[in-house]
């Protein structure tokens, strides 16, 4: 269980599927419009914000477990009996609670206050704030006006209850069991409308606000728009393949599936420096007898994390016609960007690369300058002129450390008339000697190449 912090924000979300079934195409009259409502506690601060705690669906009259008087009200409140079960685990551990209009009341303020030990704070209804018609009548009196951001306070004369409304651009009225009556001047950033013209500024500017809408603007919106994000595929109702009923959607949401998604992405980010993956067991055994060395020598090779997604990084394949040698700042920066590619992939040591080369008259590809490879098949052949076979492959890491462009056979020839599969590559680097104080690196010197 990862940890959640002070902050635990629940929310509501109407699973309106019906109106993207397959139930509801087809001539009137539509069938009965059916929904679901699925109820969630979430991580709301951190990488892990949206991380679901606890997921249900309510199901009204159907859920036997919540349609009951709960022990600490004197009457039947759905709400308190569904929130009784939600919030079990985090009872009487300080935990501050967000929520909006759907949950928030009086009733809900003093049970979660004196009874579960939970701080709460959230968005109210006017009929729910133990306070009558005080916050509707200062509107109709005019003592509050839309986008002055001024804010009237109420403080139970008894409890530890406050209620506030605020006038940005609608009046805003929250409920809060552990806020005092405090008004932050400069609390919030908001594009003030002009009393004259009626037009907004460009520009955010400070305006006072009271506290408890604060704590709730910074917390309630990531949890809002996060559940929103994820609702089309967790829940599965956007499809219009199965038909499914949006309550059947709702009790099949897979909160596992979303969590371990949530826990990829932070481990993704965290990957740094370490041993390179598997597979480059199999791949440097199959191209050099020094694999098992390169493998003991990759623990201490720096394994960066990927790029972001929309970030572009140079581990591609370059495709080079050039076939002179490189000049020192020429080879120096392709050194650097080899090491940095293979700082990305560890694995990638001495692989044939293709070119693109051009013919003389340049205007269609050539096939290439000849093997460097002094075994090459092509020596071998009848041809009265003995000659290694033209390739268009390159060995990258060889290219870089020589400093010109090393030519090796890895593809298929016309061998005696027969088509044959000819890697002077492989060959090459099976019997190549490497220095023993580098095993990544190949020797200059060597005895296996034409060096004409």
């Amino acid at each position: 269980m990862p940890h959640y912090g002070r902050w635990i924000t629940t929310d509501e979300s109407r699973v309106a599927g019906w109106y993207h079934s397959v139930m509801t195409i087809g001539p009137e009259p539509k069938p009965i419009r059916t929904g679901a409502t699925l109820h969630t506690v979430c991580i709301t601060e951190g990488p892990l914000h949206t991380y679901k705690l606890f997921a249900r669906v309510y199901g009204g009259r159907f859920d036997e477990d919540v349609d009951v008087r709960n022990s600490h009200t004197a009457t039947k409140l759905k709400m308190v009996s569904l929130y009784d079960l939600m919030l079990e685990p985090y009872k009487h551990k300080g935990h501050c609670v967000v929520m909006d209009s759907a949950y928030m009341g009086d009733a809900m303020c003093q049970v979660g206050r004196e009874e579960w030990g939970i701080n709460m704070v959230g968005t109210c209804q006017s009929s729910r704030t133990g306070g009558g018609k005080l916050g509707k009548l200062a509107i109709k009196e005019k003592e509050l006006v839309k986008g002055t951001h001024k804010s009237l306070l109420y403080q139970h004369k008894t409890k530890p209850i406050v209620h506030a409304v605020w006038a940005d651009n609608n009046f805003v009225k929250t409920l809060s069991n552990f806020h005092s009556p405090t008004i932050v001047e400069g609390g919030m950033k908001r594009r003030v409308r002009d009393p004259v013209t009626g037009k907004r500024s460009r520009d955010q500017t400070d305006v006072d606000c009271n506290a408890q809408q604060i704590d709730y603007c910074n917390t309630y919106h990531k949890i809002d728009k996060g559940n929103g994000a994820e609702a089309k595929y967790d829940l599965s109702t956007e499809s219009h393949l199965h038909g499914w009923a949006p309550k059947l959607a709702a009790r099949y949401f897979n909160m596992n599936l979303n969590n371990a998604y949530k826990l990829y992405c932070v481990i993704y980010k965290m990957r740094d420096y370490g041993a390179p993956p598997s597979v480059t067991k199999d791949i440097t055994t199959s191209t050099c007898i020094d694999g098992r060395s390169i493998r003991s020598d990759s623990v201490i090779q720096p394994f960066s994390s990927p790029a972001a997604h929309g970030t572009r990084t140079d581990i591609g394949t370059p495709r080079s016609s050039s076939t002179i040698e490189f000049s020192s700042r020429n080879k120096r920066k392709k050194q650097q960007a080899f090491k940095k590619r293979q700082m990305l992939q560890p694995d990638r040591v001495h692989q044939p690369m293709p070119c693109l080369v051009r013919s003389k008259d340049n205007d269609k590809p050539g096939s290439g300058p000849y093997c460097k490879y002094e075994k090459c098949p092509g020596f071998k052949s009848k041809a009265k002129v003995k000659r290694p076979y033209k390739t268009i492959y390159q060995c990258e890491q060889c290219t870089v450390e020589k400093g010109f462009p090393f030519w090796l056979c890895h593809t298929t020839k016309k061998v005696n008339g027969i088509q044959t599969v000819v890697s002077c590559h492989l060959q090459y680097h099976a019997e190549m000697c490497y220095d023993t104080s580098a095993a990544t690196e190949c020797s200059v010197v060597s005895d296996l190449t034409n060096n004409e």
